[in-house]
């Protein structure tokens, strides 16, 4: 009998505990003006192709300054929703992208170190099939109850095994290092 009420017991302190843990762990996604930016070099001129069609779902405690813990968080950019001035530079992207296999490029998130309002993340990077792991730092910023969060990262698009385009008949070529830039204002999921 006294072996029943202690499994009881403990079934309930853990069942609670781990509500309690949870309590203060909010959903958020992306907000309205969230994008993500990458820029790059050629043999012609700097280059720019930026993504408003994008879906973020994190799991996060906010504070009054910014983030205090970060649980979870997933970056999704449809790989075609990247768009340049150049519809032909495009067609390009797409293609070294690989897009008509893969359609999306993310960003998972494995760990985080958060100080003040800036968060080290750890997490995969996958990019046309490839994934890699990289650490990104993001500042980010409670701007009356969504979190604003800013940052960049330089990458080579060779460690994605993503070919540098070229166009103009070989004669204008990629650079292999690009910047991803990121915009992103999250906003609390209401249930």
């Amino acid at each position: 009998m006294n072996k029943i009420k202690t499994q009881k017991f403990l079934f309930i302190l853990i069942f609670c505990g781990s509500s309690l843990w949870s309590v203060g762990q909010v959903n958020y996604k992306q907000a309205a003006d969230s994008y993500v930016t990458i820029a790059g070099t050629s043999t012609l001129h700097d280059w720019t192709m930026t993504s408003l069609e994008l879906n973020v779902q994190a799991s996060l405690e906010a504070s009054s300054t910014g983030i205090s813990q970060l649980k979870t968080l997933v970056l999704t950019i449809p790989a075609t929703s990247l768009k340049s001035a150049h519809k032909a530079m495009d067609k390009n992207a797409y293609t070294a992208l690989k897009t008509d296999k893969f359609k999306s490029i993310q960003f998972t998130i494995l760990s985080t170190t958060i100080q003040k309002n800036v968060v080290q993340a750890s997490g995969n990077l996958t990019i046309a099939g490839v994934t890699k792991p990289v650490q990104i730092e993001a500042t980010c910023t409670n701007n009356n109850g969504t979190l604003i969060c800013t940052g960049s990262k330089k990458i080579k698009m060779s460690d994605f095994q993503v070919e540098a385009p070229v166009f103009m008949f070989g004669t204008v070529k990629t650079g292999d290092e690009i910047t991803i830039s990121f915009n992103l204002p999250l906003a609390a999921v209401k249930i």
